[in-house]
């Protein structure tokens, strides 16, 4: 093959490389326009989130997919503007909304939420990321909260 045409070659070659790599494939969602996908469960019968930091990007699209992971409790998963001060409000407003409102309440305070769901069902809810912070996300099912079922987005 005459060098010219390998020069050619190998330039066509390394310039889609460089482009396709410039168009992404980042693991975090954040690459591209596309939402930040993160994952949270229930550990097991235990009143707990696994993971219970969760992170991203303020302004970030957020795409949250909520797994009971109990086999006999119903869970849900609620996000609030601020901290352990707003959750305990949003978690009274919770009880007194009730079961057929999925213990989340109408408030102001509610940035996103998944509904209660029964044992081993997932849900997802769809947000942008509020400005950088920390913010909890709780169970609101009565006395889950106050059992220490809680988390922290930390938004950067």
């Amino acid at each position: 093959m005459n060098l010219k045409l390998r020069f050619w070659i190998s330039g066509v070659a390394l310039a889609s490389t460089l482009a396709l790599a410039a168009c992404g494939g980042s693991t975090d969602g954040a690459a591209s326009g596309s939402a930040t996908k993160l994952n949270v469960s229930t550990a097991g019968e235990a009143l707990q989130f696994a993971p219970a930091a969760l992170n991203a990007t303020a302004g970030q699209q957020v795409q949250v997919t909520f797994k009971n992971g109990s086999t006999a409790q119903k869970h849900n998963w609620v996000l609030v503007k601020g901290g352990d001060a707003e959750a305990q409000k949003v978690d009274d407003a919770g009880a007194t909304a009730g079961e057929a409102a999925g213990y989340i309440p109408t408030d102001p305070n509610v940035i996103s939420s998944v509904k209660l769901l029964e044992g081993a069902a997932s849900g997802t809810a769809s947000f942008a990321a509020p400005a950088a912070g920390n913010y909890t996300f709780l169970c609101t099912f009565p006395g889950h909260y106050a059992a220490g079922m809680k988390g922290v987005l930390t938004v950067k």
